[in-house]
Order: C-alpha cells, then sequence, then structure tokens
C-alpha cells in the first residue's frame, strides 16, 4: 500500500503500463527480503527514506537498482538517469513491509529516525505523508513490546495471552467397573461340573451342591479366588484411571506452576533492571570508563552515559528509558557548571580531544553508506574532527545543531539501540 501511495503522490512517474507498477512491487518484496536477511541495511535505509536529498549515487542506491534492474531489465529506457525517487520508494515500500514483521525492526527505524525527526534535520519531500505515518506506526510497534515486555502494562486486558489465572474445577473421571462375563465362567466353576448347557466353567468343582460338606470344601476355594479375581479387576482399573487423571490434572498444573515461576523470573530480572538504573542515575559512576562521570568532560561524560545505560537496558527498551539518561547528564552538567547547549560540533571535537577509545565497546558502522549520528562520534572517539562538509555528506546533519548535553547523549543511546537491535535480529 505504502508504494501505491507514494505513486499517487507523484513522487514517481511510470507511465500507464501496469505492468512496471508490478515490477516495483516485486522489487520492493525482494529488497524486504534483503532487509530480513542483512537487517544491518535498515539503518541506512531509514536515513536515505526520511531524507530526499541523498546523492543518487550512495551505494545504498545502487544495490537497490541491482534489484529493480533484475526484476525490471528495461528501466534504465524509461529513466536515463538514476530514478532516484523510484528507488526510495522501494526502500520506504521495504521498511513497511519490515516494521510489520518484527517489532525489533520496527525499534531500528524509529531508533535511528527519533533524533534526526526530533531536530528537524529531515528532509521528506512529497512523501512526507507516508514516512510521517511509518515513523509513527514503527514507533507505537515498537513502544508497545517494549512495554510489554518491561511488565509496564497495567490493564487486564493488556496482559499477554496465556497468563490469565483459571477457576474451573477438575473433575477426575474415574472407571472401576468390571461386568458379569469376566467372572461368570469362574463362578459356574465354582458352583458345580457344568452350566446348564453343560459346559464345564474354569476350575469345575467336581461336586454338586447335594453332596453336601464335600461340595463346600471344593466350593470356598474356588469361590474365594472369583471374588479375589473380580476386586483385583475393579481395583487395577480404578488405580489405571486414576492414575490417568492424575497425570491430566499434575501435568496441566506443572504447566501452571512453571508458568508462575517464568513470570516470578522475569518479574525479579525486571525489578532488578529498575533498580540497577536508578543505582546507576543516582550513583553518576561509568563502569565501562571506571570512574566517576564528575571527572569526565561533558561530552565524554554523554557518551559514555549512553553506553553504560545500553548495557544496563535490553535493546528494545522503552522510550522512557532515554529520558532517564538525558535526566541524569542534564543533572551532571548543572553539577559540573557546564555550558549545556553546544552545536554538535563541540562535542564532536572534544570527544577527539579526549581520544577516550569507545570504538572497541562501540558496534560496528557500515563506512560506506549513509551514517546515523553514532558513526562520527565513533571516529570522533579515535582522534577523528568531522569537517562540516564531511558531516554533512555523511549523516545528512548540520554540524551547527545545537543540543544539549542530554539531548546529545539520547541520540547516541538511539543510535546504539538500533545498532543492537539490528544484532538481534541477525542472530
Amino acid at each position: 500500500m505504502a508504494l501505491q501511495e507514494l505513486l499517487n503522490l507523484g513522487l514517481v512517474d511510470i507511465g500507464a503500463d501496469d505492468s512496471r507498477f508490478e515490477k516495483m512491487q516485486s522489487a520492493a518484496s525482494v529488497f524486504a527480503t534483503k532487509l530480513k536477511d542483512e537487517p544491518d541495511l535498515i539503518i541506512p535505509s531509514t536515513l536515505i527514506a526520511i531524507d530526499n536529498e541523498v546523492d543518487e549515487n550512495n551505494p545504498l542506491f545502487l544495490l537497490v537498482e541491482e534489484l529493480v534492474i533484475h526484476e525490471w531489465p528495461t528501466m534504465r529506457n524509461t529513466h536515463v538517469n538514476r530514478p532516484r525517487e523510484l528507488l526510495r520508494s522501494i526502500i520506504i515500500a521495504a521498511l513497511k513491509t519490515a516494521i510489520n514483521e518484527k517489532p525489533e525492526a520496527a525499534g531500528v527505524v524509529y531508533n535511528t529516525a527519533a533524533g534526526p525527526s526530533k531536530f528537524r534535520q529531515i528532509r521528506l519531500g512529497k512523501a512526507a505523508v507516508v514516512i510521517e505515518r511509518l515513523l509513527k506506526e514503527a514507533g507505537h510497534i515498537a513502544e508497545t513490546e517494549a512495554v510489554k515486555r518491561a511488565g509496564l502494562m497495567t490493564s487486564s486486558t493488556e496482559k499477554r495471552p496465556g497468563k490469565e489465572a483459571t477457576t474451573e474445577k477438575v473433575t477426575l473421571d474415574l472407571k472401576s467397573t468390571v461386568t458379569d462375563s469376566e467372572i461368570l465362567a469362574d463362578l459356574v466353576g465354582a458352583s458345580g461340573p457344568h452350566d446348564a448347557q453343560s459346559k464345564p466353567g474354569t476350575n469345575p468343582n467336581p461336586q454338586w451342591p447335594n453332596t453336601g460338606s464335600t461340595w463346600s470344601y471344593e466350593f470356598a476355594p474356588r469361590m474365594t479366588a472369583v471374588l479375589v479375581k473380580a476386586v483385583n479387576l475393579g481395583t487395577q482399573r480404578l488405580g489405571a484411571s486414576l492414575s490417568k487423571s492424575l497425570a491430566t490434572y499434575l501435568s496441566s498444573f506443572t504447566d501452571k506452576t512453571d508458568q508462575l515461576c517464568a513470570e516470578l523470573t522475569e518479574s525479579q530480572y525486571i525489578n532488578q533492571m529498575r533498580l540497577n538504573v536508578l543505582w546507576w542515575s543516582e550513583a553518576l559512576y561509568s563502569p565501562m570508563i571506571g570512574s566517576s562521570y564528575r571527572e569526565l568532560p561533558l561530552p565524554v561524560a554523554a557518551v559514555a552515559a549512553a553506553e553504560d545505560l545500553a548495557a544496563i537496558v535490553p535493546a528494545l527498551s522503552p522510550a522512557s528509558v532515554s529520558y532517564v539518561l538525558g535526566e541524569t547528564v542534564l543533572r551532571l552538567s548543572r553539577i559540573l557548571e557546564a555550558e549545556d547547549v553546544q552545536p554538535i560540533s563541540f562535542y564532536l571535537g572534544e570527544l577527539a580531544t579526549a581520544k577516550k577509545d569507545f570504538v572497541k565497546s562501540f558496534p560496528q558502522v557500515n563506512p560506506n553508506m549513509r551514517q546515523p549520528l553514532l558513526g562520527l562520534v565513533i571516529e570522533a572517539s579515535s582522534g577523528i574532527k568531522p569537517t562540516a562538509e564531511n558531516f554533512r555528506s555523511l549523516t545528512g546533519l548540520d554540524i551547527s545543531l545545537k543540543l544539549s548535553s542530554g539531548e546529545f547523549a539520547m541520540w547516541v543511546f538511539r543510535d546504539l539501540q538500533a545498532r543492537r537491535l539490528v544484532d538481534e535480529l541477525r542472530a
């Protein structure tokens, strides 16, 4: 549907040939599969989706063009130059498919776009209405799943399937019946030499009752065996029935117990994570660097705090977690009495000067694709100061954009979370 909407908006002109649209759909489907197989591509795809000014020679455009030409060999006959907006439309359509298939993919899209969107560093062009809806859906899907996993839902209607308690009574289906036919032959045998049809019973009594005591001597042990057999059969069947019913009941009870234990373990983990976040926020100590944030330059502390918090919380975490980070770094800036609102160039310059090597702990960023802010943070942390031109071409961001230290930390944190989610999708 996203692809049709983009065409309706006049983003791409493919003429009146319906087969061309089908070829675009096919290419979008192929690229969506590629995003599933190579989730690293979701980040640069998102960055291209939110920027209609990305150079047509961007490697991702080249990759998508190859997929389109495979489905539509004569595309270049229709489009002499590389059809950037057509390729971008296919990328947007593939992202729409990706976010609906996996909440982690939705988290990658949301986290990647959150910073640029908040600070108006996006250029959506004619596709604005479609992309804004895409980002909103990605945020909703990711946040809903993150809140559920974090155990923050309180409404009974929001509980996960299978968690409801049951008050259903358990009825045991017990059977112990012994039929007449099962002991008739034994009873005939105890009573006399044969039955009314002259057919002998089991272990027949050689005497008839009119023989007196002689018959009774033969009858007693045979009748005892009949009664014992009847009782044993009934008891055996009752035991088997009871065993089966209890096994079914206990299996159900065990399942409920296992479920309860899992819920308690999950709840314990969630509560411990919250406690760890609060402890970290109050302590203002960086486990990664091994010192107090107070001892670090504020830009370095902001990046270290983002990395430390990412090590505490899951990759798909509620949006509120990033605000804990923002408030923590804001409190730190007040403690350090630092100028809190600075251009991005200031933060990157301070990171380059400090040369705190975060590269070993940061996830790798593909240098050939459009990069998030995290890519420049990694370069700066290794001592490389980006130029304004280089910064713009790599990220699409304005290097003079001013951010508070808390906002800078939150942006880096979201980029980190996006990379961690990519790793989970790849696993």
